[in-house]
């Protein structure tokens, strides 16, 4: 499952060699409310995963935002909510300040202080660039359809993962679709006025300090 809940998390940010940092403009996150929702396949299991901002702060002088990502399984066993604070991208996991979680029917929990530091590291570890980056080159622009509609977006390639994605700047989180080896994620809609999945309020867990601020 967590193979999965990474997969899906930085499938859209497969960079070319050539231009790191002319992608990461395009892949940052959008407006609060924005959100954007893909079907996925994982492994033969299908997948409804929703990404979406739904608030902000300020920490430290520094502008931080929320960042969820949701998934729902045809296995409501494998249902998960992920909310993160973090400082303007999914790349930056190494600053995350809050991670909120909600594992299907269970109660929301809340990870901060030392949990969150002792996670910062794996975090990054585990992020899609530490493996994907290596090896992606532009196919070029393309137009692809998916259940979304029709984009024109540029074509991502690594050979060494025999994955591919298309990646278009006016999309929220900025994925069309992406397809690899055992897994595929195709926009199906995308909108405004995303708020929080999770209701309840999250639950601290036991032995952590008290949130950084």
């Amino acid at each position: 499952m967590r193979s999965l809940i990474f997969t899906l998390m930085f499938a859209c940010l497969a960079l070319p060699a050539w231009g790191q940092a002319k992608c990461l403009e395009q892949v940052k996150f959008p407006a609060q409310g924005r959100w954007a929702e893909y079907k996925a396949t994982y492994k033969e299991e299908p997948y409804t995963v929703r990404y979406s901002v739904i608030g902000e702060e300020s920490r430290g002088g520094k502008r931080l935002q929320w960042v969820e990502l949701r998934m729902e399984g045809a296995n409501s066993a494998h249902n998960m909510i992920y909310q993160l604070l973090v400082p303007g991208s999914l790349v930056e996991l190494d600053e995350v300040q809050e991670i909120v979680f909600k594992p299907g029917n269970r109660p929301a929990m809340k990870m901060s202080g030392q949990m969150v530091q002792m996670l910062r590291g794996q975090l990054e570890k585990q992020s899609f660039f530490s493996e994907i980056c290596r090896g992606v080159s532009l196919v070029g622009q393309e137009k692809v359809t998916v259940p979304a509609g029709a984009f024109q977006a540029l074509h991502f390639r690594s050979s060494e993962h025999a994955s591919d994605s298309w990646i278009a700047p006016d999309i929220p989180f900025a994925l069309v679709k992406s397809s690899g080896k055992g897994y595929l994620v195709e926009l199906t809609s995308q909108g405004e006025g995303a708020t929080s999945s999770i209701k309840e309020k999250p639950q601290e867990m036991r032995g952590m300090g008290p949130s950084p601020r």
